[in-house]
């Protein structure tokens, strides 16, 4: 059974999660006889009361009126007027400094219905256009001193100037909490974006020549260094060449000089750099001696010996014959290995030769060669051992 005697004057079919406009749901006019049950409004729906002399009545949720307070008080109208929380999102165009340039701004707000028989007397049916059209009116003024570049100056201006006017949809009982961003329009913002591109590019190459040129130096200068190292190591090797081939040179010489005063210095200077060889010069003097011996014995031998030659050419040679046969016999060789020596017995340098007769030689007179005066034997050969098996 219908509890009203008619339908309503006005009724909104909107779900309890669909967008709402109107929070004015339903409209009825009551009758002497009309009565509002309980049973039929929501506990979040408030209940506005029009009276005879033209004002309104709220029964806020979940008080009610009871049908004798209804007829009592000659309530002609009622209003079903939803309470609740309303989200609204909304994209807005506003002009800028100029007109061919426009502000892009969105607009997030959330409002409810704060004094329903304010909102019932307001007659406003259409709550986001209400508030959007406040926040456009406080805008479009304060929008247009701005430059379409200049978007965060006017976005804080704008915030100012919707502040100051006071809270939106006060005037309509609403209670609302609003926020708004302002930039640029799409085109104005894919510029700014290719202009950003390009300045990134630009700086992304910059930053690549630069390490480049940092990385090149650095490399030139590593192979700088490796050269000027590379050429000292040359240098220095150089100089420790030449004073290897200086320092060869001068054993060289030095070993040349050596060798030139005579084999008795030469083994000497062997034995002074390897004393364990002193056996081994001991034995190779004694036969180098031996051999010097021997080879001045022969050659006397053979000298008086020879009869190829004249008396008169023989007297020169036979005078250093017997000189070098005095030095033979007075020649002190090395002691042997036990260490013993005997002396020889020393033969006095006038030691007479035994006369030749002359030999005649036809022709003219040839001059007696000139005799040389007699040499002292070097040091290291004057006081000389004869060994026993020299013949």
């Amino acid at each position: 059974m219908n509890p009203f005697h008619g339908p309503p004057e006005w009724e909104q079919p909107a779900g309890r999660h669909t967008p709402l406009t109107d929070p004015v749901l339903t409209v009825r006019q009551i009758t002497r006889l009309g009565f509002v049950p309980r049973r039929l409004t929501r506990i979040d729906h408030a209940l506005v009361f029009a009276t005879p002399s033209g004002g309104y009545r709220t029964s806020l949720p979940p008080i009610r009126p009871t049908r004798a307070e209804i007829i009592s008080k000659r309530y002609t109208a009622v209003y079903e007027v939803d309470m609740g929380v309303h989200p609204v999102r909304a994209r807005l165009a506003l002009p800028s400094r100029n007109d061919a340039l426009q502000f892009d701004s969105v607009i997030e707000l959330s409002w409810q219905v704060g004094d329903p028989a304010v909102f019932v007397a307001s007659r406003h049916r259409d709550v986001p256009r209400l508030l959007l059209g406040e926040l456009e009116r406080a805008a479009r003024d304060v929008t247009r001193r701005f430059a379409i570049t200049s978007s965060t100056q006017a976005e804080a201006e704008v915030l100012r100037a919707v502040q100051a006017r006071g809270p939106l949809g006060a005037q309509a009982g609403l209670l609302v909490t609003w926020t708004m961003r302002l930039h640029r329009d799409q085109d104005n913002i894919e510029h700014e974006r290719r202009m950003q591109r390009i300045d990134h590019d630009a700086v992304e190459k910059v930053h690549k020549e630069r390490r480049a040129m940092a990385l090149d130096f650095e490399t030139t200068h590593r192979a700088l260094a490796y050269g000027e190292q590379q050429q000292a190591l040359l240098l220095q090797k150089q100089k420790w060449r030449t004073e290897l081939q200086d320092a060869e040179l001068a054993k060289v010489d030095f070993y040349q000089r050596q060798l030139e005063q005579g084999g008795v210095r030469a083994w000497a200077l062997h034995l002074a750099e390897h004393p364990e060889d002193s056996r081994l010069v001991m034995q190779s003097l004694r036969q180098d001696q031996l051999s010097m011996i021997r080879a001045k014995a022969d050659m006397v031998t053979q000298l008086l010996n020879s009869d190829n030659v004249e008396g008169y050419e023989l007297e020169g040679p036979k005078n250093l014959a017997l000189r070098a046969l005095h030095d033979i016999l007075n020649h002190q060789l090395p002691a042997d290995e036990t260490g013993r020596g005997a002396p020889a017995p020393r033969l006095p340098l006038s030691a007479e030769w035994p006369d030749e007769p002359e030999a005649t030689v036809p022709g003219p007179q040839v001059p007696e060669p000139r005799q040389q005066p007699a040499t002292a034997a070097p040091a290291h050969e004057q006081d000389v051992y004869l060994p026993k098996d020299v013949p």
